[in-house]
């Protein structure tokens, strides 16, 4: 759990849609808002991040329009519109190739195909459906894909030196009685950013706004990435989920990822996709 520190500035709230709801000065307990159970992707495109209604700012990578995704003569094609004023010289220098490779029919290996995590906000990008659990202290998000988890610690400060890990340290407070506010830092640079590959740094901080229907049947989760290292500035999104029973099929990787035939990996074409394999037994 996070040591006790100061709080980050906030200064990532203020770019998203939704108004920050005020705790409410009855003097009793706020009442917290349930997002526990299952939920599934949904949305025109499951795999890609939303433009948020109404949102002025910076939005995210969509589909290049002269390259739409419809089925081609091997794949769907996921080409990002590599206009988007947020990309950095160096981030486009890396996108490209992949986006090349997709328009001619070779698509890029994700994350998942690496059996890696998809950290954040890329966790919020897989397609299909998560279970999410609440405690007084922790909100915790389970993904069947590889059976990924990643924690939430409530009503406490970040850490003084979290360091860089795959999900980076996530803090969250909830406001008013519908929405979960969180904030991460701490990310590594290893995992991709969205559905089209594109790369960050370990400087980027995510802050994401979860928002829960009345009737609990769908969530929406708007969030702002910031990343000096990879984007010229901070840009905003959404992704959308429907409720659904939290019963799920176990999805490993490692169990059948050994050939996928062509495909852009590692900066070129490949058939040899890696699985992340020890090199000692753990017993």
């Amino acid at each position: 759990m996070p040591k006790p520190a100061a709080l980050l500035p906030g200064v990532l709230l203020a770019s998203l849609a939704w108004p920050v709801a005020a705790v409410p000065e009855t003097g009793g307990a706020q009442k917290v808002p349930d997002f526990s159970g299952g939920w599934d992707r949904m949305g025109a495109l499951v795999e890609t991040y939303e433009v948020i209604p109404g949102h002025v700012g910076a939005g995210p990578l969509l589909v290049d329009p002269r390259h739409p995704h419809v089925n081609g003569s091997r794949h769907l094609t996921w080409a990002p519109a590599l206009d988007n004023p947020i990309l950095k010289s160096e981030t486009l220098a890396k996108l490209a190739p992949i986006a090349e490779a997709e328009i001619k029919g070779i698509p890029h290996i994700k994350d998942e195909g690496h059996c890696q995590p998809s950290g954040v906000p890329g966790i919020l990008n897989v397609r299909g459906a998560f279970e999410l659990l609440q405690t007084p202290t922790q909100v915790t998000i389970i993904h069947p894909t590889d059976s990924q988890v990643r924690r939430i610690y409530l009503d406490v400060p970040h850490s003084p030196n979290p360091g860089h890990t795959w999900y980076g340290e996530s803090v969250g407070h909830y406001e008013g009685e519908d929405t979960l506010v969180v904030d991460t830092i701490g990310l590594n640079d290893k995992t991709q950013t969205d559905r089209f590959g594109t790369p960050h740094s370990d400087r980027m901080h995510v802050v994401e706004r979860y928002r829960v229907a009345r009737d609990h049947r769908t969530l929406e989760v708007q969030f702002t990435v910031d990343d000096p290292g990879a984007f010229t500035m901070p840009w905003s999104a959404r992704a959308r989920f429907r409720a659904r029973p939290p019963i799920f099929e176990e999805q490993v990787c490692a169990e059948n990822n050994r050939f996928v035939g062509l495909v852009f990996d590692g900066g070129r074409p490949t058939t040899t996709v890696y699985t992340p394999t020890a090199a000692k037994p753990d017993f």
